[in-house]
């Protein structure tokens, strides 16, 4: 808990002294909140430029040694294997998928930062919308906290997820000394009270969807991340992983809209939740990862993208591609991430029960682009 506390220092002092700071070129103060309009761009609006990112460690959709890479190499679904001299990276990726990482690791401590930075810009916007309450009427005031609320509670989701017990820190202006990192079931705990808060406030609409709210937290987006928490309630009310010994789902109680269910029957309705605000299953899954995918039914929250308008960064779109073949697809490739055994099992990969999915969502045997095959060199084809 020492080395966690150590790692929180750095970015809550860093945020704490730039919130001072008047950046030579940007707008004053007096600018930036001198209206209505003004206030929610630069106190809610701002916030969703977090959510994606293309530097190293930031964003939540798959940027380099972030988020994606976290929950993902860590676990038996995929590795990266060192291939001759590629894929070594100081021992990163075998440290990830052996869990030989440490508190003293860099990118971990970038990841860290990037959470921390969102969480406490979220505290500024709230401190910020509290001191103009007076351009706004109380229902705008009540909406716009809810969603800085709402995107706060993401980032701690994301924290709870990935570290467990981290300091839960509430105000823009917080003194080191009266930080503490939280019992990983406390956070569970002020995550799901603020979910459940702010829920009522926000607008019952869909988030994927071109319009106001495309890209935003809504009321659908909030009934997916308490579906997550209550799934996975046994873990994340657990304060001791290690003791052998975690709380049952079946004996826990979660207050779903006045009624008093366990973990599952939460999920259940969460998800009934979601089905009752129009989404679904599509009848073609490949339709969902379709460029121009806005109108997806079952899509609940998306990252905006667009080359121009709001470029953002996806390593594991091309990382597991080989290099031949991103250059036959005109792109490129890394010849990185794979699949483990486990993943392909899993998929019934070679056998009669072989899922559908798994050619949409893996590269297997001999490549192919256009009907033409892919050459690893003059004479060889390239085969996974």
């Amino acid at each position: 808990m020492n080395k966690l506390l150590f790692l929180f220092c750095l970015p809550l002092f860093f945020l704490t002294a730039c919130l001072h700071d008047e950046p030579h070129g940007s707008l004053s103060e007096q600018q930036a909140y001198d209206n209505a309009t003004n206030l929610y761009v630069n106190t809610v609006a701002t916030l969703y430029a977090n959510i994606g990112g293309s530097r190293d460690g930031e964003g939540l959709q798959g940027t380099y040694k972030g988020v994606y890479d976290y929950n993902t190499f860590c676990t038996d679904e995929a590795v990266i294997p060192i291939r001759g001299g590629d894929w070594y990276d100081g021992g990163f990726w075998e440290n990830l998928y052996l869990h030989r990482w440490t508190p003293n690791d860099p990118e971990l401590l970038t990841l860290w930062n990037y959470l921390y930075r969102v969480v406490m810009l979220s505290n500024r916007s709230l401190d910020r919308l509290a001191k103009h309450r007076n351009l706004l009427s109380d229902a705008d005031y009540a909406r716009y906290c809810a969603e800085v609320r709402a995107v706060r509670a993401l980032f701690y989701f994301e924290l709870l997820d990935l570290f467990g017990g981290v300091p839960v820190v509430t105000k823009a202006e917080a003194r080191l000394e009266d930080v503490r990192p939280a019992r990983r079931s406390e956070v569970y705990a002020f995550v799901n009270k603020e979910l459940r808060e702010v829920l009522p406030l926000l607008p019952n609409v869909r988030s994927n969807v071109p319009g106001s709210y495309y890209g935003r937290i809504t009321r659908p987006v909030v009934f997916f991340l308490l579906a997550r928490l209550a799934l996975n309630a046994e873990v994340y009310a657990d304060d001791d992983p290690t003791d052998g010994h975690r709380p049952s789902g079946d004996t826990m109680r979660l207050d779903v809209n006045g009624r008093t269910l366990n973990a599952w029957q939460a999920t259940v309705a969460y998800c009934d939740s979601l089905t009752a605000a129009g989404y679904t299953l599509e009848p073609n899954y490949a339709d969902n990862f379709k460029v121009a995918n806005e109108q997806s039914r079952e899509n609940i929250f998306t990252i905006v993208t667009d080359k121009t308008l709001y470029p953002t960064l996806f390593k594991n779109l091309f990382r597991s591609r080989h290099y031949a073949q991103g250059g036959a697809q005109h792109g490129v490739g890394e010849n990185g991430s794979c699949a483990t055994p486990t993943t392909l099992d899993i998929y019934g990969y070679g056998t009669s029960r072989e899922d559908r999915r798994f050619a949409l969502n893996f590269y297997a045997d001999t490549v192919r682009e256009n009907g033409v095959t892919v050459m690893q060199d003059a004479h060889t084809p390239l085969i996974y």
